[in-house]
């Protein structure tokens, strides 16, 4: 059964709108890129379509075909491949489908996503069949911003704000969409990721998280026993790339820490490194760390950000 991820306010709102049987003719759910919008359309449609007592029920023929993309009645509208805006044309074309009954559902539904992504004119041309629509159609907008939005279009919606998780929300829902990766891996994701999940299945796909995870173990070799310019080198490969900087780094900090307490286990401890670093001075380098990570999530340049982190873990070190 579809469900919304760490997001219980957007789907309290939507079982409170679809008390009576009759959800609002449109709704726009907004949020980043990511965060679930998709599959908030999704559920709202199930809700619209679902024959079950107790909606939605997600196991009646309408539930099951709308989670397989398979539903007739369930249209899917969109920016074009290659093109940055959303065509007027895909606008009237969603205004001429609308007007033709279902095909075996109560409704029809039409989600049309990257609603931000239309200019004035093709927002105008969706707001006539909004402001007066055929009573078997709903519309589902899904935009990253409502700023974007025209006043006219929003005030004719009903709009639902999508909640990013945390990070180890993040994390523990990777660990189920993704178990085949490593706990590492699903960590450095999440920690890039910034909570979002949708951004976070992206970075696994992409291999990112793997490669955080080395060069987080090299960095911390390192940091404890190199020079200064060593871990720059390593660094200087995250220049351009602050997702990845912040996929890295949290690891960097969590092996520091573990450090801190392999001082105290009996056995599975580096005496190498123990032997060299004391739990303070770890715990030290961990907060040195960690003041990266909240520098790197404020857009502050990443090689000076880089080169003061490595400053201050050395002096925590040595």
């Amino acid at each position: 059964m579809l469900k919304l991820l760490y997001n219980k306010k957007a789907s309290a709102a939507l079982a409170n709108l679809s008390v009576g049987g009759r959800l609002p003719h449109a709704i726009l759910f907004e949020g980043p890129q990511g965060c679930g919008k998709k599959l908030a359309a999704d559920i709202a449609a199930q809700y619209a379509l679902c024959e079950g007592e107790q909606k939605p029920c997600g196991v009646c023929s309408q539930c099951v075909k709308v989670e397989r993309h398979t539903h007739p009645d369930l249209r899917y509208f969109t920016v074009p491949a290659g093109k940055k805006e959303f065509p007027i044309d895909l606008v009237r074309q969603l205004r001429q489908e609308a007007y033709i009954a279902p095909n075996e559902g109560c409704c029809k539904v039409y989600v049309i996503d990257q609603a931000h992504a239309m200019n004035a004119s093709a927002q105008n041309a969706l707001l006539k069949i909004i402001e007066e629509p055929p009573a078997h159609a709903r519309f589902i907008l899904l935009c990253e911003n409502r700023s974007m939005m025209l006043p006219t279009i929003l005030s004719r919606v009903t709009a639902i704000e999508l909640e990013l998780p945390t990070v180890e929300q993040c994390a523990q829902a990777l660990a189920s969409l993704r178990p085949q990766n490593s706990p590492e891996e699903r960590q450095a994701a999440a920690s890039g990721a910034g909570g979002n999940i949708g951004r976070a299945l992206s970075l696994l796909e992409t291999g990112k998280p793997a490669r955080a995870m080395a060069d987080a173990k090299k960095l911390c070799e390192l940091l404890i026993f190199a020079d200064r310019y060593q871990p720059l080198e390593i660094l200087a490969g995250y220049d351009k790339d602050r997702e990845g900087l912040l996929a890295m780094l949290p690891l960097l900090k969590g092996m520091f820490a573990q450090i801190a307490v392999s001082h105290y286990a009996k056995t599975g401890r580096d005496e190498r490194v123990c032997n060299r670093v004391t739990p303070a001075q770890a715990l030290d380098a961990a907060q040195a760390v960690e003041a990266a990570v909240r520098q790197a999530g404020q857009n502050v340049n990443i090689p000076l950000l880089c080169a003061l982190m490595v400053e201050r873990a050395k002096q925590a070190l040595h």
